[in-house]
């Protein structure tokens, strides 16, 4: 099967296809520093949380805590 319009149109355009890419990478998408992310990861893996399970800091100490509920908090101003 050929390359779609949209794949033509940025295979000419360089610089279209630069903003692209730019756009709709990952680079913004995440609101935490990288170092906020390590920890988590690292106390995920001390816990031993399951898939559906978050890491929370529940008053000062880590658990597993239940996904929903933790990325429900702040309700509409986190949107």
């Amino acid at each position: 099967m050929g390359q779609s319009k949209t794949s033509k149109h940025y295979a000419k355009n360089p610089k279209s296809r630069r903003k692209h890419v730019r756009d709709n990478s990952n680079g913004g998408k995440y609101d935490k520093p990288s170092s906020y992310q390590k920890e988590h990861q690292a106390q995920r893996r001390k816990l031993k949380c399951s898939k559906t399970q978050d890491v929370v800091k529940k008053k000062g100490k880590w658990t597993c805590g239940d996904r929903k509920q933790n990325r429900a908090k702040g309700g509409a101003k986190r949107k």
